[in-house]
């Protein structure tokens, strides 16, 4: 009788045993089913993807990059250490409190000259002026493209990093990346 219930408590113990190393492998590969979805659609966002740093043309020397799905100061930054070439930076943003201190180290680096596309913003204009920076604002997308290739020159890149959310004139991000690159080809 103690054999049976050694027997029976050493069977149930490892039943039990079973049974939680079989949830431990199912919850181990559903970890990795679901860092593997995560991971790819992380890649997915900057391998071949259209308004991301993507290349547009290069018109007398001068490279032509979209990057409109840069919505925030910390993807103007990775744009701008992207360039090997001096940048002249077509901008959105409106505000000093968007510029962190990373960006403004970056642009004192790489950027030549700063379009800033939309509402006039003394403040912002007046701190670029003071990095030395040749400033242009303009209104609408097609004349800050235009503005950028003709205050440019050869081997220099215009970066179109917004560095904020689309709202206004276009719903989405993709929508300012197509008007842009429809302004490139227009020039």
């Amino acid at each position: 009788m103690v054999q049976q219930t050694r027997t029976g408590m050493f069977q149930a113990l490892s039943n039990f045993q079973f049974s939680r190393d079989r949830a431990a492998t199912l919850s181990q590969q559903n970890l990795i089913r679901l860092r593997n979805e995560s991971l790819q659609e992380l890649l997915s966002d900057f391998e071949n993807t259209e308004h991301k740093l993507e290349y547009v043309k290069n018109i007398e020397g001068v490279d032509f990059i979209n990057d409109s799905r840069a919505t925030n100061a910390n993807a103007v930054w990775f744009a701008m250490e992207s360039m090997h070439q001096p940048v002249i930076w077509i901008t959105n943003m409106s505000s000093m409190e968007l510029i962190t201190e990373d960006l403004k180290q970056v642009i004192q680096e790489k950027v030549k000259i700063v379009v800033i596309q939309g509402v006039y913003n003394t403040e912002l204009r007046d701190f670029f002026k003071k990095m030395n920076k040749d400033v242009y604002s303009v209104i609408d997308l097609e004349d800050a493209v235009r503005t950028a290739f003709y205050a440019g020159s050869s081997e220099e890149t215009v970066l179109f990093s917004p560095g904020v959310v689309s709202g206004g004139i276009y719903r989405t991000y993709r929508e300012r990346g197509e008007r842009f690159k429809e302004a490139v080809a227009q020039l």
